[in-house]
């Protein structure tokens, strides 16, 4: 059986860590030209000053994971994610989704595939606690082959947090509610290729309904956590997977973290396409969909209000003095350092 990596799906984390570089060096030039006060650039979500107070606009997509959701019939799940994605991501950097707009491209003019997608943003932006400010319907025929869902959040920020680990915190993870909406070219590829398809059951693993689960909205516990001042960091798990880390990392500090057994879902992505732990951990959120870090004095508060939220606290391990590695121990006895 041959293995399969991001790589050969078609997604080159390298090629793209390369094409981000290239887009953050020209955006901070144009943004020091023009004069811009930009801050937390590189981060989650960056900021721009007016009249004192501090905006961020934010856009991610649903990705290729509407082709499984369009083949199982489960659109509603692309619009419920699109919002999902966008408000985690703001929240982690303390910024509060004030609202948001959509932009939802089609082959061909489909009414009930619509509905259900808008189904999915309003529900979610219930949720999430966000407006609907509009947005844009897109019919291209020829460009398009199916679906692309993509939200752009617009946010405020009026706190100090910093979204940095510090030496000594301990690192909680926050379960995820399955794949999330990343990873998917992978997925796609190792059930097509290896026969199985979309709605097997595999070692008591119903494929179709773990695959279409939705993304978990962290946005409003994250925002109490900041709130109360009981965390130092946020890191929502989603592209590139476990080394957005580094994103809440200083270069002097190292998280060394003990990692649960995933759920059973990605094992059996792992045994049907032959792939290796560490690009596992550095593609799939393994059941984690949310770090952060805390004292440990205030740690149990924390998972307290983490379960509040209707999710699962793991301890995953500590932040100490080193030099800017991720080193998780897998439930498989494998070191892996990003």
């Amino acid at each position: 059986m041959s293995s399969w990596s991001y790589s050969k799906a078609g997604v080159d984390l390298d090629k793209h860590k390369a094409m981000h570089r290239f887009a953050l060096e020209a955006i901070e030039n144009l943004n020091r030209e023009l004069g811009f006060d930009i801050e937390s650039f590189g981060g989650y979500a960056a900021t721009i000053k007016y009249n004192n107070i501090l905006f961020s606009l934010h856009v991610d997509g649903v990705g290729t994971k509407t082709i499984v959701l369009q083949k199982l019939n489960k659109l509603y799940v692309a619009g419920w994610d699109c919002i999902a994605m966008n408000v985690n991501d703001i929240a982690c950097d303390g910024i509060k989704p004030l609202a948001v707009v959509d932009y939802i491209a089609m082959s061909k003019p489909d009414e009930n595939s619509f509905r259900e997608i808008m189904r999915g943003i309003i529900d979610a932006a219930k949720v999430a606690r966000v407006a609907l400010l509009g947005g844009e319907t897109a019919i291209l025929p020829d460009l398009v082959n199916g679906f692309d869902v993509v939200c752009t959040a617009l946010g405020v920020k009026n706190n100090s947090f910093a979204n940095r680990a510090q030496t000594g915190d301990v690192v909680i993870g926050v379960s995820s509610w399955g794949l999330h909406a990343n990873g998917y070219s992978l997925v796609r590829k190792v059930l097509e290729s290896s026969g199985v398809g979309y709605t097997t059951t595999i070692d008591g693993i119903n494929i179709a309904e773990e695959i279409t689960k939705p993304v978990a909205i962290y946005s409003n516990l994250i925002l109490e956590l900041i709130e109360q001042n009981l965390i130092t960091s946020a890191a929502h798990i989603t592209g590139g997977a476990f080394s957005k880390l580094k994103r809440v990392l200083p270069q002097n500090l190292d998280m060394i973290l003990k990692m649960p057994t995933p759920p059973k879902i990605f094992e059996v992505i792992m045994k049907l396409g032959s792939i290796s732990i560490e690009e596992m951990y550095k593609v799939f959120n393994m059941g984690i969909g949310l770090v952060i870090t805390t004292s440990r004095e205030k740690s149990n508060i924390v998972k307290h209000i983490i379960e509040k939220h209707g999710f699962k606290p793991y301890d995953l391990g500590d932040v100490v003095s080193g030099s800017g590695k991720i080193i998780l121990e897998t439930a498989y006895g494998t070191i892996v350092t990003f």
